[in-house]
């Protein structure tokens, strides 16, 4: 059996041939076909309907129709063009169609993209401001946690920085970067928040650097927790700079040596001493003047005080100067401070006592000691000579003896 095509479609020589090429003609392809080759449609008395409708089914659902899609008598769908496709208009119009919803599926997916971008940027944003704000307290160990924990999730306004630092103040790095308030509140003072903490830091930082003291000294928040523990002012604290360690930093060797000899402190340990918020402050100002008046004695009058005695000369409020006077002439009673047979013996003290006008039995022992002596060797012995001037009463450059 041969075949014959028309258009794309076969057809075989059989019994059904005249059947087949009727439906074929009633077709838009096939009424094309045949007005090219001049023939006339076969009047065959069949409906065809179904036959080209089943022939065209994979034709039809390609473009979009179905079973009814043979509405009309020419078999075509209104809209439909010759090849039961779309029209020109149609097409261009579909066509339109694509390209704009592509366009604006670009423009979405690239406002997304802008989108995602621009939350990337500002959460970039947020972390490093957050960085830059707990490294100035301090607290740069919490970056991350900030960061996961309440940038990303969004549990805090990151524009609050108060906010977020109440937010982390249960962290153990948190309490380590303001260990002085849990003393605070132990010892029934207020809770410093981290701006005040901080700002106290810096105080104590610069009155420090003012007064002369070292730059890697008393730099970190760990050397600051003491004062604040202690409740210590700033105002306080330039006092013990001024009026303690500097007092005695800035003195001879021999007011240093008495801070060693009296209360156990080394050059090196000077300024921890001042600044330890466990002593007070008028306890170290007094002190360091111990320190000068012993410093005097020691010089001027060749004696040792103890701290108590000097601490209770500088309580008098015995200046540099008059201790220098005192001392003098605790030196220049010469033999009169050694002890014969039948007298009393006077200590370093007492004789300073006596020469401060503050010790009225070593005044009167001294003035005894002066008139038995002058009495017995007034023949010329060589004691009346080496005494000096110790007629009359004892007078010192501070006062008689009240």
């Amino acid at each position: 059996m041969s075949d014959i095509g028309f258009g794309g479609v076969n057809f075989g020589f059989d019994e059904n041939f005249n059947r087949d090429l009727a439906a074929y003609f009633q077709t838009p392809e096939g009424q094309a076909n045949l007005g090219t080759s001049g023939f006339q449609v076969p009047d065959v008395q069949t409906d065809f309907t179904q036959q080209i409708n089943d022939a065209y089914a994979g034709r039809n659902a390609y473009y979009g129709g179905g079973p009814d899609a043979l509405g009309g008598p020419d078999g075509r769908r209104p809209g439909d063009g010759l090849d039961g496709g779309e029209t020109e208009a149609e097409r261009i119009a579909r066509l339109e169609r694509e390209a704009e919803d592509a366009r604006r599926a670009n423009e979405l997916e690239f406002a997304r993209g802008q989108a995602a971008a621009e939350t990337a940027r500002r959460r970039q944003d947020a972390r490093s401001t957050m960085a830059a704000v707990l490294d100035t307290y301090g607290l740069g160990e919490l970056s991350d946690f900030v960061y996961n924990e309440i940038i990303a999730k969004e549990t805090v306004n990151i524009n609050n920085p108060d906010a977020i630092i109440f937010a982390i103040r249960e962290q153990p790095t948190y309490k380590k970067r303001f260990a002085g308030n849990a003393a605070r509140l132990k010892a029934g003072l207020a809770e410093l928040d981290p701006a005040d903490y901080i700002g106290l830091e810096n105080q104590y930082r610069e009155t420090l650097r003012s007064n002369g003291l070292p730059a890697n000294f008393y730099d970190q928040a760990e050397d600051f927790q003491a004062l604040i523990e202690g409740d210590v002012s700033n105002a306080e604290l330039n006092e013990r700079v001024q009026q303690g360690y500097r007092a005695v930093a800035d003195a001879d060797p021999a007011v240093k040596e008495q801070m060693r000899t009296l209360y156990g402190v080394d050059e090196g340990q000077l300024a921890a001493y001042f600044l330890d918020p466990k002593r007070t402050a008028p306890l170290l100002s007094r002190q360091a003047q111990a320190a000068n008046i012993a410093a005097r004695g020691f010089e001027q009058g060749g004696i040792q005080l103890s701290g108590q005695f000097a601490e209770d000369l500088a309580r008098r409020g015995i200046s540099e100067q008059q201790a220098r006077a005192g001392f003098a002439e605790v030196g220049a009673l010469g033999e009169l401070r050694q002890t014969f047979a039948g007298e009393t013996a006077l200590s370093s003290e007492q004789l300073a006592g006596a020469a401060f006008g503050i010790d009225v039995a070593a005044q009167q022992e001294l003035e005894r000691k002066r008139r038995q002596r002058t009495g017995e060797f007034a023949g010329g012995g060589s004691f009346a000579r080496t005494t000096g001037e110790t007629s009359g009463s004892i007078t010192t450059s501070v006062g008689k003896a009240q």
